[in-house]
């Protein structure tokens, strides 16, 4: 089998689409058809089913394309095993991250590890929590951050820290000025929540649920940040990391909130998958997150309760 037919078929699988994988593999599209149409004839099967602009796998092709995966998976490890001995002076990383890590953690950690090792290119793509998973298990991503990690065998959690989250309220608001309220006190509250798939967003409906609270949802938002500014107008309250709201606190836009009885802590964690070969671009900066979390986590067990 020709290896860049290999490929042609690989990418046309992946995106489903001929001008998609044309566009992938810097070629023109009639350059794929023809080696699809080869690789076809050598084989006596159709890899894919047409209909107009549409294309799915044959039984046939969908053989193929998991040896393909596994194929280029190995081509990619070979690569960096051998770069792996010119030392990690350069290579390119890949992370996954829930958006709270992604917009108020990553950036400063990022600057430190480019600060170090200048010519290595990191390429961050910011998920929901699903997200994040689905890239680490199907070894799309090298590295993964999240909140609320879930037990999976193929998984590898390195806990990073842990944050409270409160409840924020505008300014100013029924629940009064104690800093404490009773689970009791959200139900029926105008709630904003994140979008489905959020981590976050699943650890406090499983809170609110022990407690049996039935709240109504009125605004789901996909980022604390526009979280905040739906709060401050008083469109309703909400659940979010203590830190995210310290400047809104401090200027007094914001108010926040413990649930009496329930202290509400995230855990966040740096994941990869068990499987996943630990180069030495990736060893370097897994001992920096470490190195650079520890301190972190500790000025966080500090703060307590």
């Amino acid at each position: 089998m020709d290896l860049n037919q290999l490929r042609v078929f690989y990418h046309v699988a992946k995106f489903k689409s001929f001008s998609l994988a044309a566009q992938g593999l810097f070629v023109t599209r009639p350059a794929v058809s023809i080696s699809i149409k080869k690789l076809e004839e050598q084989y006596g099967l159709r890899l894919f089913e047409r209909a107009g602009k549409k294309i799915e796998l044959t039984n046939a092709g969908a053989i193929l394309f998991g040896y393909a995966e596994e194929v280029f998976k190995l081509i990619k490890e070979a690569d960096i095993r051998i770069k792996d001995l010119t030392g990690t002076s350069s290579g390119t990383l890949k992370i996954s991250s829930g958006l709270t890590i992604g917009t108020y953690h990553l950036p400063p950690l990022i600057n430190a590890f480019r600060k170090e090792y200048p010519d290595v290119e990191i390429q961050v793509e910011v998920k929901n929590k699903k997200g994040v998973i689905d890239d680490i298990l199907l070894l799309q991503t090298d590295l993964g951050f999240l909140g609320n990690v879930p037990d999976n065998d193929n998984i590898v959690a390195i806990p990073l820290w842990k944050e409270e989250l409160v409840v924020i309220a505008p300014i100013p608001h029924s629940f009064g000025p104690e800093p404490f309220i009773q689970p009791s006190q959200l139900g029926g509250q105008p709630f904003i929540f994140r979008e489905k798939g959020s981590g976050a967003r699943e650890y406090i409906e499983s809170r609110l649920k022990h407690h049996r609270v039935s709240i109504k949802t009125v605004m789901e938002i996909g980022s604390d940040e526009a979280i905040m500014q739906a709060v401050k107008v008083g469109l309703g309250i909400s659940i979010v990391p203590e830190r995210v709201v310290q400047k809104e606190v401090k200027q007094n836009l914001i108010k926040t909130y413990r649930v009496s009885d329930e202290r509400m802590v995230l855990e966040y964690s740096m994941i990869r998958h068990k499987d996943k070969y630990i180069s030495n671009l990736i060893k370097a900066f897994i001992e920096m997150v470490s190195r650079l979390f520890s301190g972190y986590s500790n000025a966080e067990e500090k703060r307590g309760p």
